[in-house]
């Protein structure tokens, strides 16, 4: 009775090991599969992730606007730990260089305001959106027909905001890949981000974006009570 006890059980713990791990397996299949549609990495060795440079990048100890900074670390994490890329590069647009990063795959974080990097790549691709800038927020304007995306900023807190993902192959290099998160706001960025990780990375692989080409989609978050809502897609540009 005992050994017949002991092998039911270990039968039973075999087929909830087999069933968890193919469970497992089956939602890792799951998150990869759009992952990949979406990012299209050709060689996942290494991507360099091209922060703004922000509120205090012309003093000794330079500063990144808090959503920025945590748009960088969650793609970072995202890259390392969904795609498998062995080595990730966060670096300044400032300090972007030609010769050493272009050879990457890039992540380009924010827009006009404070990446330079950005406004290298709209003046070689034509970006379909462009941005307004004002003393305290921005719109972004969509270049075909002036439609207008409009970041509401009251006593000095983003209520809305707007923020712009382009997937785009490399005018640096042929065979590697661009993306863009530029927000009108830092939240915008902080949202584009999320987009293209577990937030919305399936959503935007549903929207099939055409290898090879240039695609865009516009995102839109709200906050409440300093809450960031999901971000919704909004636009779309081929």
């Amino acid at each position: 009775m005992t050994s017949a006890l002991v092998i039911n059980l270990l039968s039973s713990l075999l087929a909830f090991l087999s069933g968890t791990a193919a469970k497992g397996l089956y939602q890792r299949r799951q998150t990869i599969g759009p992952a990949r549609r979406v990012w299209r990495l050709r060689r996942p060795d290494e991507v360099v992730i091209v922060q703004p440079d922000g509120p205090g990048h012309d003093t000794p100890l330079p500063t990144l606007y808090e959503g920025d900074a945590m748009a960088a670390m969650l793609v970072s994490e995202y890259l390392r730990k969904v795609l498998g890329v062995r080595t990730v590069r966060m670096i300044r647009a400032k300090n972007f260089s030609r010769c050493r990063d272009a050879s990457s795959d890039l992540v380009v974080i924010g827009g006009p305001n404070a990446n330079e990097l950005y406004r290298d790549l709209d003046r070689q691709v034509a970006l379909p959106y462009r941005f307004r800038l004002y003393p305290d927020r921005a719109d972004m304007i969509r270049a075909c027909d002036g439609q207008v995306f409009a970041q509401q900023v009251v006593h000095a807190k983003t209520t809305r905001d707007f923020a712009v993902i382009s997937l785009l192959p490399s005018p640096f290099r042929a065979g590697r890949r661009v993306i863009v998160l530029a927000g009108c706001g830092t939240l915008g960025s902080l949202a584009a981000a999320r987009m293209v990780t577990r937030d919305g990375v399936g959503e935007l692989a549903d929207l099939r974006p055409p290898p090879g080409t240039p695609f865009s989609v516009v995102v839109e978050i709200e906050v409440l009570d300093g809450q960031m809502t999901r971000p919704q897609i909004v636009d779309t540009t081929a």
